[in-house]
């Protein structure tokens, strides 16, 4: 199970996909972590202030307390009025600061692929093209180098998980650049292309998609407005170790 080893570019769904794909070969990987609503996209919004990210699980709530307190890092909290969380729109004016983000998927992700040894960035539909390139960097530095596109997915009530089309999409458009850029991709990082080329508003999918409409339904359009501005920004979001974790800054 997970063996897409002969592709340069190889695709697989969350944490258990991602950790599946690198194995042994982690240190030789970009690990490009897609999660379009919204952890990726708040994560873009933080950096492009100079923000630096501290991903922790959304499942534990007293650790992301535990680092805010003692790191001086900002808390973000659950969505809210007037206060920071996962929504992008709260992190525009965020600063240079270093702020603790819990999500349920991205950040979860984020955290236990930094310790495989990966190179490990964060993508969305914001910052495709941008990640695109650096992947694309990181494959001509090394013909032993390979990337692996992680898409978060959503997770249903019983915790199981939910592929979602908006993380397929921003896989699937890092996936499309990287074809044409002459690299060989597995069966799955190449239909997530072949989704992306084939969807002619993508911004319009993922505002018609089960994770959009619910949250326009619950008032945040405004996130969903940011995430799908496709490649409205230039910044990479990079993992760097530091004594505090694994802490995500612009690249």
């Amino acid at each position: 199970m997970g063996d897409q080893v002969r592709a340069r570019v190889r695709m697989e769904w969350g944490r258990t996909g991602a950790m599946a794909l690198l194995g042994e070969h982690a240190p030789r990987s970009m690990t490009v972590v897609v999660d379009v609503l919204s952890f990726g996209t708040a994560v873009t919004v933080a950096c492009e202030g100079g923000a630096r990210v501290l991903p922790v699980p959304w499942s534990d709530p007293a650790e992301a307390e535990r680092l805010a307190e003692a790191t001086g890092a900002a808390l973000a909290r659950p969505r809210g009025d007037g206060r920071l969380s996962l929504s992008p729109a709260s992190l525009r004016d965020v600063g240079a600061q270093r702020l603790v983000l819990p999500s349920p998927n991205g950040a979860a992700i984020t955290h236990a692929v930094a310790g495989t040894g990966a190179r490990v960035v964060v993508g969305c539909l914001r910052n495709a093209s941008a990640v695109a390139r650096a992947a694309a960097a990181h494959l001509d530095a090394d013909p032993a180098h390979d990337v692996v596109l992680v898409p978060a997915g959503e997770r249903w009530t019983d915790g199981s998980l939910r592929p979602a089309l908006e993380d397929l999409l921003g896989a699937g458009a890092v996936a499309a650049v990287l074809r044409a850029h002459g690299t060989g991709l597995s069966p799955e990082a190449l239909a997530a292309a072949a989704l992306w080329s084939a969807t002619p508003d993508a911004a319009a999918a993922v505002l018609a998609s089960t994770s959009g409409r619910e949250l326009v339904r619950t008032g945040w359009p405004q996130d969903v407005d940011m995430a799908v501005a496709v490649d409205a920004s230039r910044v990479v979001p990079t993992v760097v170790g530091t004594d505090d974790g694994p802490e995500v800054r612009a690249g």
